[in-house]
């Protein structure tokens, strides 16, 4: 298969790496991308291209970013007439991805969304979920490498439901935990705080570092909180929960 990734970041780069192992034909778009994304590209063997030659020569289509950009990729994408498999694999609302989905009429759309880390076959399994109808046709692309489909509906939106269920309580509590360190060290007792470590229920506490850590992803995670708002609204939940969480990625922005 030919496939045209969009972008590869630290998540989508090693997708991409995964489905060269598996014998396809990957390529991206350099233009206007960063040295580090540059790098990411040739680690993972994929082919830099124009996007007009990426797109027009691609069976498939995988849209990896930050949330953000998502909608945008899938209109430029459509614009260009294609008409193969779009494989949407960001974290959006019910209403986000509808917008992407109607930006690709031509297109057979693919709900995804990736639970894990980026996938190196070890401890921790990078779980792909997808859902539409080509949800089977696009699982078959990973198959025998690090990530591990899991077909979980048959329409769009099941696949991003279940990976923003999964975030919401992965990185709420990784949010909290942040709160937690920032207000110890308010207070001055960050020691009191990191010796409950030892309990079984401390989870993120024991990363004294986590907040500075996660400076690092802050810019994508917070758009994430923005979508998982709306996806609670929609599901007639309390989407404030989660837009006050979103406070704690802008402020370590």
């Amino acid at each position: 298969m030919r496939i045209a990734v969009f972008h590869p970041g630290a998540m989508g780069s090693r997708l991409a790496a995964e489905l060269v192992a598996a014998g396809h034909t990957v390529s991206w778009v350099p233009e206007g991308r960063s040295p580090a994304s540059v790098e990411r590209a040739a680690a993972a063997g994929l082919l830099g291209v124009a996007f007009d030659d990426a797109v027009g020569t691609a069976d498939v289509v995988l849209a990896s970013c930050a949330p953000q950009g998502a909608v945008d990729i899938a209109r430029q994408v459509g614009a260009a007439g294609f008409t193969g498999l779009y494989v949407e694999a960001n974290p959006l609302s019910p209403e986000s991805l509808q917008r992407a989905e109607d930006a690709v009429p031509e297109a057979t759309f693919v709900d995804a969304g990736v639970v894990g880390p980026p996938p190196t076959g070890g401890q921790s399994p990078t779980h792909l979920m997808l859902s539409g109808a080509a949800a089977a046709d696009v699982a078959a692309l990973w198959q025998g490498t690090a990530v591990t489909p899991m077909v979980v509906g048959a329409a769009p939106g099941a696949a991003s439901a279940a990976k923003s269920a999964y975030a919401l309580y992965n990185k709420g509590k990784a949010a909290l935990a942040v709160l937690a360190f920032q207000l110890a060290e308010k207070h001055g007792v960050t020691e009191a705080l990191t010796a409950q470590t030892i309990r079984g229920d401390a989870g993120s506490l024991q990363d004294p570092a986590l907040p500075e850590r996660l400076r690092a992803v802050a810019w994508r995670w917070g758009p994430e909180f923005d979508e998982l708002a709306a996806t609670l609204d929609d599901a007639g939940l309390e989407g404030d929960a989660a837009r006050a969480l979103r406070q704690v990625w802008t402020k370590l922005t």
